[in-house]
């Protein structure tokens, strides 16, 4: 059985949008665009980090529940 396409998109999608606002914050702490000390770079990697592997989680998981769901 094949998975549907919607949903492979959809979860590609997620999974890219984690990947680069995730990159995008390590860019700005890298680069120390928001002037952040260092406690708050720390926090501010911590929770970029755990929101983007929550969304990647949440994207794998809605794709298997979702990905070969029998119609009707």
């Amino acid at each position: 059985m094949a998975m549907r396409s919607d949903v492979r998109r959809h979860t590609l999608i997620l999974i890219a949008f984690a990947i680069i606002q995730w990159g995008f914050m390590r860019y700005i702490l890298n680069h120390q665009l928001f002037n952040l000390d260092t406690s708050q770079r720390i926090l501010y990697f911590c929770l970029s980090s755990f929101g983007g592997a929550f969304l990647i989680f949440g994207a794998v998981i809605y794709m298997i529940i979702k990905g070969n769901q029998e119609e009707g």
